[in-house]
């Protein structure tokens, strides 16, 4: 089973305002950053200053690996739209082509770390429950730089011009934290609720488990399914997925994103076990190679059960 659309999708403020037609700005940002430092400041293992601020990421797998990171002040988003002619993105058959920065792309928005205080609101406005537990088996959530880790949750949208991505920071950030925000987004783009978290076991093996809800008209990525196995009745599909791999640009200090004006350097070849349960996708990354699929079948047996004991 092969789909003929190129495989673009495999990963993580408030701000009080109800007009969406804001501008871009520092102000704009810091208002938001502030806010959400405020709320989470009551986490004592949350770590603000490793949250990225602003993050915009053109996808090319599904979340479990991002393509890069796209963040814009507003003297890059003005350079964007007078240079930006045209980028470089696969066609329906996977070859790069050169496109105009009018082709709609799937990016995924900022991410934000998923709390007891805003569990219950992201799952509304996903769709799901979002059972992310802290241990799986011998696996519990990735400790980094000593800070204990967490399940994160953003917004993908399937439709948004190359272009326009800079501008849809602030609609992305309100979705995330608004109800009707979220709804008022979704007329304008196809979104997907994504959430996902790091795991490691004592021998410092990594995995990411990813969660979505997506509709089947978003899946616009090419997959060749290399074998189906059953897990606790439920069938899995490890299947091999092409991205390519663009070199990164830098826009001002700190401040950098994939340079899809320049074609891509290489493609990346990664495995993914994945399977729908009660309509929620799953995925779990296994590598370059199948060398890991063990590991990977007993992580997610473990999960699955865990799955059907709630």
């Amino acid at each position: 089973m092969k789909d003929k659309d190129y495989f673009d999708n495999v990963l993580k403020s408030v701000i009080d305002d109800s007009d969406f037609n804001i501008e871009t700005s520092r102000d704009i940002f810091n208002e938001a950053w502030n806010k959400r430092e405020k709320e989470m400041s009551k986490r004592k293992y949350f770590n603000i200053q490793n949250m990225k601020k602003i993050v915009l990421v053109p996808t090319c797998c599904v979340a479990l690996v991002l393509g890069g990171v796209f963040t814009f002040s507003p003297g890059a988003r003005a350079a964007a739209q007078e240079v930006l002619k045209t980028i470089f993105y696969p066609d329906k058959s996977g070859n790069i082509v050169e496109k105009s920065e009018d082709t709609e792309i799937p990016v995924y928005g900022p991410s934000i770390p998923v709390t007891d205080e805003n569990k219950s609101d992201i799952e509304r406005r996903f769709g799901f429950k979002i059972n992310l537990p802290e241990k799986i088996g011998e696996y519990t959530y990735l400790k980094e730089d000593d800070e204990v880790g967490m399940p994160y949750a953003r917004i993908k949208v399937d439709n948004v011009k190359y272009k326009d991505m800079d501008s849809i920071v602030n609609k992305l950030i309100k979705a995330l934290h608004e109800d009707k925000a979220f709804n008022q987004l979704s007329k304008e783009y196809k979104l997907t609720g994504c959430a996902d978290s790091k795991y490691m076991n004592e021998q410092g093996h990594q995995l990411v488990l990813t969660l979505m809800k997506e509709n089947e008209d978003s899946k616009n990525y090419n997959e060749d399914i290399e074998q189906e196995i059953t897990i606790n009745d439920i069938t899995c599909k490890v299947t091999k997925v092409m991205q390519p791999k663009y070199n990164m640009k830098e826009i001002e200090k700190g401040v950098t994103r994939t340079n899809m004006e320049s074609k891509p350097v290489d493609t990346i070849t990664n495995y993914i076990l994945s399977w729908k349960y009660d309509g929620v996708e799953y995925y779990i990354s296994i590598g370059k190679d199948l060398s890991n699929i063990d590991v990977v079948k007993q992580f997610a047996t473990e999960y699955i059960k865990t799955l059907k004991e709630k």
